[in-house]
């Protein structure tokens, strides 16, 4: 059974809206048709998991994130609390684009993204998805946005293969190059250098994205370097709370081009 659904601004401003409903989809569409969102049910794999997705289209000139947005950006976050024989779920993300606003750099998409979404079932049988999505859209203006989605997972059914398995073909590669890193104590802030060996992407505009595992650090838009098959990229590490130790353990680092992202994990 399909459940209504509402769109939300987090600053308390609701957008009315009327739900589109398709055959085995959920979507959420704003009378301004900025934003709308699809649960994509998926199918399930042999071995009992099960590939979801979730599909968001823009309207023109509006832009959502990425994992990591950007000084510009506002995450992007996934809940499933309420669902009923899930054991976890997973997103993975599509290659992202680098954008500049207003002198900002924001990491995310345009137009239409599909998220990919894995995940494990308690027991055999249909999982009851119950997903309370939170975004950010921007244009000139950005606007939070809270979206609550449910749908049934059928162990059975075959709905939107084809979008969740090119995005999943879309997502960044994994190199085994390593990641040396120097991180340096300047009082209320970190610097942290990292160098890596790998040769240039296809595509134009290399840069970086660099994240840390802990949520309470912000960090900065890499100086970004290459120098043949080298590359450095330099951030700023600025705690939120009291000022927190990073475990250079969980340092990722993502290469990105016009059409290509390699991601690299954890310092030596």
């Amino acid at each position: 059974m399909i459940k209504p659904i509402s769109l939300c601004a987090v600053t308390a401003l609701c957008v009315a809206a009327s739900p589109v409903l398709p055959v085995r989809a959920q979507v959420l569409e704003t009378v301004d048709s900025v934003v709308s969102v699809t649960l994509l049910e998926g199918w399930r794999e042999p071995d009992g998991s099960h590939y979801a997705g979730i599909q968001i289209d823009l309207a023109p000139g509006w832009k959502t994130y990425w994992r990591a947005p950007g000084d510009g950006g506002i995450p992007t976050t996934t809940n499933w609390d309420g669902s009923n024989n899930l054991a976890f779920a997973k997103v993975f993300w599509p290659r992202p684009e680098v954008f500049r606003t207003f002198g900002m750099r924001s990491v995310g998409y345009a137009d239409r993204v599909v998220l990919p979404v894995h995940l494990e079932a308690k027991e055999s049988g249909d999982i009851d998805a119950e997903l309370n999505l939170r975004l950010g859209v921007c244009n000139e203006i950005c606007l939070p946005v809270d979206v609550s989605l449910s749908g049934v997972l059928s162990d059975t059914d075959v709905i939107g293969m084809v979008p969740i398995q090119a995005a999943l073909t879309d997502r960044p590669e994994t190199s085994e190059a390593k990641l040396s890193c120097t991180l340096t104590d300047l009082g209320e802030e970190y610097r942290l250098d990292i160098a890596t060996n790998i040769a240039p992407l296809d595509g134009v505009a290399e840069t970086s994205v660099v994240e840390v595992g802990d949520q309470r650090v912000w960090v900065s838009e890499p100086r970004f370097m290459r120098d043949d098959d080298w590359v450095l990229s330099t951030v700023r590490l600025i705690p939120q709370h009291d000022k927190a130790d990073v475990d250079l353990s969980t340092v990722r680092m993502t290469l990105l081009t016009t059409t290509s992202a390699t991601e690299l994990r954890g310092c030596d």
